[in-house]
């Protein structure tokens, strides 16, 4: 019984990422309704680690589950999405002060292997590499920090706010890969030199770069023709 537990967690686990990644990336976009029986068909498993999966994303606030009706992927009107970005800019001002480790030679390894993968972006419009790249670098200096409240929030945030950044990612993708570049490169300075509240305020001053330009994105599509 043991066995079995431990496989249907493993299950639900990856479901529960992949459906993460998709909805992140716009491939289910706001709105949309996850079915069960069609998630269970396609990764050959029964209803109850879909069903799992779907509620650890209901917790996460990434998917609505509305009783006879389905789960829905969530909406965050502009508001939201204002305080989520404002609590994330905040939020990395405190890497310094939370409970956290040294930096070692093979966190600066993986920030280098990330700089290089991203300059496969400038001239290559490849929104699942972007992805993958942010997503590496978030857990990668996430690490550091061993304050898990903390970081159960940060991760939240993190994922709340990613499906606005792609959304307009493929609008703005020469100055999107110009910010990954420039924050890996930043964050590998600080790094080097083991400061951790530098490494707080690059996050927190790419952040806020992010969101200047999705503020700027939601202003130019309300603006009168």
């Amino acid at each position: 019984m043991a066995d079995e537990n431990e496989g249907r967690r493993i299950a639900a686990a990856d479901i529960h990422d992949l459906l993460r990644d998709r909805i992140c990336l716009l491939e289910y976009r706001p709105g949309a309704i996850l079915r069960e029986n069609e998630i269970a068909a396609e990764f050959s498993v029964s209803r109850t680690p879909v069903r799992e999966a779907l509620q650890r994303l209901s917790i996460e606030g990434l998917v609505e589950v509305r009783n006879g009706i389905g789960t829905f992927v969530t909406t965050l009107d502009p508001a939201q999405l204002r305080e989520v970005f404002e609590l994330r800019i905040e939020m990395a001002q405190l890497f310094g002060r939370m409970r956290r480790r040294d930096v070692t030679s093979e966190d600066v390894a993986v920030l280098e292997t990330l700089l290089q993968r991203s300059q496969g972006l400038i001239d290559i419009f490849d929104l699942h590499e972007h992805w993958q790249i942010n997503h590496v670098l978030h857990f990668a200096i996430s690490d550091i920090v061993s304050n898990r409240t903390f970081l159960e929030m940060w991760h939240n945030l993190y994922f709340k706010a990613a499906r606005a950044w792609y959304d307009i990612s493929r609008d703005i993708w020469v100055d999107a890969v110009r910010l990954l570049q420039l924050e890996i490169t930043d964050l590998l300075t600080a790094s080097r030199e083991n400061d951790v509240d530098a490494i707080g305020y690059i996050k927190r001053n790419y952040i806020k770069f992010c969101w200047k330009r999705i503020a700027a994105a939601g202003q130019a599509q309300t603006a009168p023709p």
